[in-house]
């Protein structure tokens, strides 16, 4: 009995040491040189401007000089944004990874390899997101009819 009691204490008692460690983890992920590099990527006129062409209806044309003015207006506007996704990703790295987890991820990005992963994602994902976009509106378009139809029932 005394040993269930123990065990059980353990656990109550090294529950908050555990959630401690994994948002200091978090925390320290968010905090790294790659990841701040990558939401300074991610904020920049060039991607914001991508991902406003991405979601453009297809064959919708925009000039280069556009696209950069349009790109620096929705970095400074949305780059205000900033702090509140760093707070949202340590606690979302908190909650989602293990400790365990946090430290290979550290580990990982801390690489070489890791590192460059990271500075080729947002270009990564930027061109895969661009090229799918066409073929998702195209799809929107199709389901919207039955989106309606159910939202006005």
């Amino acid at each position: 009995m005394n040993r269930m009691i123990n065990a059980a204490a353990f656990v109550l008692l090294a529950t908050p040491l555990f959630a401690q460690d994994t948002q200091e983890l978090a925390l320290q992920y968010s905090q790294m040189p790659e990841i701040q590099k990558m939401m300074d990527e991610m904020f920049s006129p060039a991607s914001m401007s991508a991902q406003l062409a991405a979601s453009l209806p297809p064959g919708t044309k925009m000039t280069t000089s556009q696209k950069t003015r349009i790109g620096e207006i929705m970095s400074k506007a949305l780059g205000g944004l900033r702090p509140r996704l760093e707070e949202i990703m340590v606690a979302s790295s908190a909650e989602t990874f293990s400790a365990d987890e946090l430290k290979a991820l550290i580990a990982f990005y801390s690489s070489e390899h890791g590192a460059s992963v990271m500075t080729k994602m947002s270009p990564f994902m930027a061109s895969v997101m661009g090229s799918l976009a066409p073929e998702m509106q195209a799809a929107q378009a199709k389901m919207a009819p039955q989106i309606i139809e159910i939202m006005q029932e």
